[in-house]
This record gives structure tokens, sequence and C-alpha cells, in this order.
């Protein structure tokens, strides 16, 4: 995968221990430091993406869920119909007006 173009410039004022702990881990991982922050910052705001991407129920919220399901009604004759033609091949074909 080809590097994309770096266009942006993200700027931050830190401590300087904090400064001096983030030099170091760079050089422990023999990047720059530049190359060691983005990666970090990107690496964590994909992960809190991630994370606040889900849904998250209670166990209350999920038992209620699964009963709805479980408890589906069975298929009327409105909805069988519409299984039924599904299966026709012009219901799957656009309108070339």
């Amino acid at each position: 995968m080809p590097a994309l173009a770096k266009k942006e410039r993200l700027e931050l004022r830190l401590s300087a221990d904090s400064k001096a702990s983030i030099e170091t881990a760079a050089s422990l991982r023999r990047v720059t430091v530049s190359q060691f922050v983005a990666e970090s910052a990107i690496e964590r705001a994909e992960t809190v993406i991630q994370e606040n991407g889900r849904i998250k129920l209670t166990e209350e919220s999920w038992n209620k869920v699964m009963h709805a399901i479980d408890s589906m009604p069975a298929p009327n004759e409105r909805f069988q119909r519409a299984v039924e033609r599904m299966d026709e091949e012009s219901t799957w074909k656009w309108n070339d007006n």
C-alpha cells in the first residue's frame, strides 16, 4: 500500500518530562518522534472509534432483544407474497425508460 502524502500538521504542548518520555520511547523503537507520536495517536484513535461503534447492552436489554428474536410472529400472507415475488426475475430489473 503506497504511503499517503502527509499534508496536515498537528501541534501540541506538553511537559518536559512527557516530551522526554516520548523521545526515549521513539528512540527505543528506532523511529522519529513525529513517527512515534503519529503512529501512537492513530492507533489510539482507531481503538476509540472502534469501541464507540459497538452497541453496548445491559443483560436485561440483551435478554429483551433475544426474546424479540425468538418470539417473532409467523409470516403473514402479505409477507409470503413478497418473498415469492423476490424469486421473480422481473423484481430485480431496472426500468430502462
